[in-house]
């Protein structure tokens, strides 16, 4: 493979007034080591792990992936607040925003760099101790991955970086930044986050958070955690229950639950958010994406068929009978734009997933069910309407939580009897499988009461797959089931849990 040098861009004076102004105005700890306006009391679990990443010997820069509006300048400016109050000097911290034309103008990276050096730091950038580098918006900046590669094999900042378009930070890490990045995710917030902002408001603690690896590791400690959160008074119960009810209707965008967008401008919120930014702007600017109409069609079906297996053949047929011109090929394309730019999640089926050759069918989600309501102005009622009608919406509150480092997630859909094609299928709605091969199965059973019919295809599926374990999300039975093998969660406990 050739070697890509990145050619140093000549020097330049000093940078203009206005440049210099906005840098300080964006770097305020530099005069009285107050990061203003100050951010949220509230932080994402990923703050203290990217932090704690930073704090490694020889530690690699963090790309932090997201959807716009999901918290990630918020994340930097926590970083620098706790950076500040840990012992940095304030001058060890730069931060630049390149969503800002004027510091896009300027030539480059290295132009901001000297000037930080030379006026603010006041020593060579190369100086035995490492200064931080928190970069937003990184993906903006021309050339952004060869310019960073640049400085940070030569400088080696404690850097971190951010892009609203998820899918060119991402871009950059598999190429340029290859084995220099680490990559944390920022989805919109998972329940349990939202009501930790609320809780917060209250000064009430909440029960103990598991992480999903847990499930794998400490099954019996899981299982106790999960029984000591429907142990909880009916009072907090019923709070989060409309928490839950709320979520379920409006996502998990932050500003809808801070108060910064009105209660009745939700849904015209996530649309401007992402129809006409992410889907009309940034995957257009990032992509040849020669039919801007097509891509939003099929972001709109699968919001109509979020949770449910979609054949890329049908959706390019839909298409050309709806009035595109469309191939499969195309179609296939514009879903990779999507998850990448992750609005939307693919499982593929298990155990075809492992062989990446093979052509797998595809179940799709949303990232966050909020989106989906907005465009359709409403969600059926979770607690009041039939399980085949929110069960599928349901499967897309579930796969927010199913996340973690080595974490891959499937689907199961197998003929009951392998030999006999007229068997019919049975289904796992989804499998989590982790790099050593260890697997669980989950399924959602969002009804009143569960039968052993209901039972049928995960029990299946963990003796012809070696499972140990297993999960059933149900809408309110709490059990524990073959020798504490199977686990049957409340949808409530379940999400709170992570």
């Amino acid at each position: 493979m050739p070697c890509i040098t990145y050619a140093m861009p000549p020097e330049r004076p000093a940078l203009p007034p206005e440049t210099r102004q906005v840098l300080h105005e964006i770097n305020p700890w530099w005069a009285d080591g107050r990061v203003r306006p100050e951010p949220p009391s509230y932080e994402r679990a990923q703050v203290g792990m990217m932090l704690a990443a930073l704090a490694r010997p020889g530690a690699k820069a963090q790309a932090l992936r997201g959807p716009r509006q999901v918290g990630k300048s918020t994340a930097l400016l926590q970083i620098a607040r706790r950076l500040i109050g840990s012992g940095v000097p304030p001058r060890e911290i730069f931060f630049i925003r390149f969503d800002l034309d004027i510091l896009r103008e300027i030539g480059g990276l290295m132009p901001l760099l000297r000037w930080y050096g030379q006026e603010i730091r006041k020593k060579s950038l190369d100086s035995s101790s490492s200064f931080y580098l928190l970069l937003d918006e990184v993906h903006k900046l021309d050339k952004w991955d060869e310019q960073v590669k640049h400085v940070f094999d030569t400088y080696h900042p404690r850097m971190v970086l951010t892009g609203s378009s998820s899918v060119l930070v991402a871009r950059g890490q598999r190429e340029s930044l290859a084995g220099r990045a680490l990559t944390f995710e920022l989805p919109p917030f998972l329940f349990r986050e939202t009501l930790e902002l609320t809780q917060e408001k209250r000064a009430e603690a909440l029960p103990d958070k598991l992480g999903f690896l847990s499930l794998f590791d400490d099954w019996d400690g899981a299982c106790a955690a999960f029984k000591e959160l429907h142990r909880q008074p009916p009072q907090r119960l019923h709070r989060w229950r409309r928490q839950l009810d709320r979520y379920y209707n409006r996502g998990g965008y932050p500003d809808l639950h801070t108060g910064a967008v009105e209660e009745d401008r939700w849904a015209d919120y996530l649309i401007e958010t992402v129809f006409e930014r992410v889907l009309g702007v940034d995957i257009p600017d990032l992509f040849p994406v020669d039919q801007p109409r097509l891509l939003r069609h099929i972001y709109m079906e699968v919001a109509r068929r979020t949770g449910q297996e979609i054949a890329q053949k049908r959706l390019a047929d839909e298409a050309n009978a709806a009035g595109y011109s469309t191939n499969q090929p195309t179609v296939g394309r514009y879903l990779h734009y999507l998850a990448d730019a992750l609005l939307i999640r693919e499982f593929r089926r298990y155990p075809l997933a492992r062989k990446a050759s093979a052509k797998v069918p595809v179940k799709y989600t949303l990232s966050d069910l909020g989106v989906r309501n907005a465009i359709f102005r409403g969600a059926p009622s979770l607690w009041k309407s039939a399980p085949d009608v929110v069960g599928s919406l349901v499967e897309t509150l579930v796969q927010t939580v199913i996340r973690g480092a080595s974490l891959q997630a499937h689907f199961y859909r197998q003929l009951r009897d392998p030999a006999n094609p007229r068997s019919g299928f049975e289904e796992v709605d989804f499998i989590a499988e982790r790099l050593d091969g260890r697997v669980l199965p989950i399924e959602v059973k969002f009804r009143r009461r569960i039968d052993a019919e209901d039972l049928s295809a995960i029990r299946r599926f963990m003796e012809r797959h070696d499972a140990r374990t297993g999960i059933v999300v149900t809408r309110e039975t709490c059990d524990a089931l073959d020798d504490g093998r199977l686990l049957l969660v409340p949808l409530l406990d379940f999400l709170l849990a992570f």
